[in-house]
């Protein structure tokens, strides 16, 4: 409904002043003023040189469609009404599997890095937050027509490995008897203990990269079970190997003004206004150069979209990755960062602390474990990326409305049931015949809540966020109850059943497959 407006709108402004303009699309504060608002007429108003209210009665003027109702000014805005019979055809579509799919993407290429964490212990519920916005973004994407590739980065290199390797060592020696005095750079989790056990009595050449390889099995063992599968897995290890972090440096110097400055035995990255080492006195990279080396190993793939979710440590790099890319010839625009806030897990009142060197920490298995994958998924989607969050962990558990993924599979099964019922004493639950006999606000509340799926996804896959999805199914959900709990339906006026089972379908299927591209499951029953 919202494209139909768009293409109405621009088609007159083009017709009558010759220009483009993007304008936003809105639902109004007060539904009497209509069903969208359009601000088009503000954005003119300055090309033009006329008042937004001018404008939009010019506009006002050459309306003439099929799908309006009515249309209105106040105070500069268009506002419009939709016509029933619009309403219902919509309606009609919203039982098909393919509904909200839309052609955004028109087919990009887009690789999306996320989680990444170093493979020297578990995955904590620090990183789950990054799995289930980076899988839930790549499956709106898709529904989108965005050609979608998954990647995990192994950060398998450097001085952590070092430090992962000595830990067992250290470990091993513990194990045999011997007084350890641990430093504070090594790790102390119960999984160190296990692997150091499991290697103690064997001949190991590398303990750091024995223990990593194993840490890493489990990540990925961990993330399936989070519904979470990689296409690709990159070591940094094997893009240092390959000789690509020389190149990158070799690339760099070639330009001028070289923006790489020796100094005191260390190589520096200068151009804007900071500095950075990129090469430390010893010899050895900085965590940027192998990224940018990275990175351009994802361009070089032929990628027309990078999105890059990093947690709020690696924000500080990402001026410098950036900028290296761009002297190299790799367009900023096509490499988006977005930072991952922090989590911060609630137990009652207890704030739960994490420490993955000492051990202290919740991994994403025992949150599963604990709340289950719906849950995790779906708590872990309520809230916009950027914002830091509280996981409540008690909320999660409860069997009640308090609990938001409870209460849209809630509406899923009660849906279910009642078409099952339906179906058994002989209802269709799919016919399209008079629904304009449906005239109760309940019921209406719905009818025009359903087109803002294919709006939501839109939305969600233009501003790389699921939250907008998370609070459509909620939303939606709380208008069903309502209307199931006001509404008799297989009980009540016999001519109008099978319009509230067609209703009811209609909004199972936004539900389940709202549920589908966050992650998580629709039951049936519960």
């Amino acid at each position: 409904m919202r494209t139909k407006i768009r293409e109405i709108v621009k088609g007159i402004i083009k017709e009558l002043f010759d220009e483009e303009v993007e304008f936003d699309i809105q639902h109004p504060p007060d539904e009497k003023m209509g069903d969208y608002s359009v601000n088009a007429p503000f954005l003119l108003a300055n090309k033009l040189k006329k008042s937004p209210n001018d404008i939009a009665k010019t506009i006002l003027d050459e309306i003439d469609s099929e799908i309006i109702e009515s249309a209105s000014q106040i105070k500069g805005f268009i506002n419009f009404r939709i016509k029933k019979e619009s309403w219902l055809e919509e309606l009609t579509k919203s039982i098909t599997p393919d509904y909200g799919n839309g052609n955004l993407g028109e087919g990009k290429k887009v690789l999306i890095e996320f989680v990444s964490a170093n493979p020297t212990g578990p995955l904590t519920v620090a990183h789950a937050r990054s799995a289930a916005y980076g899988d839930s973004l790549a499956r709106v994407l898709e529904s989108q027509s965005y050609n979608v590739d998954r990647e995990y980065y192994i950060n398998d290199s450097g001085n952590q490995i070092k430090n992962l390797g000595d830990s067992v060592r250290l470990k091993i020696e513990e194990l045999k008897g011997k007084e350890i005095q641990y430093p504070p750079n090594t790790y102390q989790g119960e999984y160190i203990e296990q692997i150091a056990r499991e290697v103690m009595d064997k001949n190991i050449e590398d303990y750091g990269e024995f223990a990593g390889d194993r840490i890493l099995k489990t990540i990925n063992e961990t993330l399936k079970r989070l519904r979470i599968d990689f296409d690709e897995w990159v070591r940094e290890s094997k893009i240092i190997k390959e000789g690509k972090v020389e190149a990158i440096i070799t690339d760099l110097q070639k330009l001028k003004p070289n923006p790489l400055t020796e100094r005191e035995g260390a190589l520096w990255f200068t151009p804007g206004n900071r500095e950075r080492v990129f090469r430390r006195s010893d010899g050895s990279w900085t965590y940027i150069v192998p990224d940018i080396a990275y990175h351009r190993f994802k361009f070089e793939r032929g990628y027309d979209l990078l999105i890059d979710l990093l947690g709020p440590d690696h924000q500080d790099h990402v001026p410098e990755l950036k900028k290296s890319l761009s002297l190299l010839g790799y367009p900023e625009e096509k490499l988006e960062v977005k930072i991952i806030q922090w989590v911060t897990l609630k137990r009652g009142e207890e704030t739960v602390k994490m420490s993955k060197r000492q051990g202290s920490y919740i991994t994403i298995d025992e949150l599963v474990d604990e709340v289950g994958v719906d849950a995790a998924r779906f708590f872990y989607l309520l809230r916009k990326s950027s914002v830091p969050m509280d996981f409540d962990l008690e909320l999660a558990k409860e069997e009640s409305e308090r609990n938001p993924v409870y209460y849209v599979q809630y509406g899923h099964a009660r849906i279910s049931s009642l078409l099952e019922l339906a179906e058994e004493k002989g209802y269709s639950i799919d016919s399209k015949e008079n629904l304009l006999k449906l005239n109760k606000k309940e019921e209406w509340n719905l009818i025009k809540k359903i087109p803002e799926f294919t709006e939501t996804l839109e939305d969600s896959a233009r501003i790389r966020e699921s939250h907008l999805l998370t609070h459509y199914l909620l939303d939606i959900s709380k208008l069903y109850h309502n209307f199931y709990q006001n509404i008799r339906i297989l009980d009540g006026n016999k001519d109008l059943i099978p319009q509230r089972l067609f209703l009811s379908n209609a909004v199972r299927n936004v539900i389940r497959k709202g549920l589908k591209l966050l992650g998580v499951s629709a039951p049936e029953r519960m």
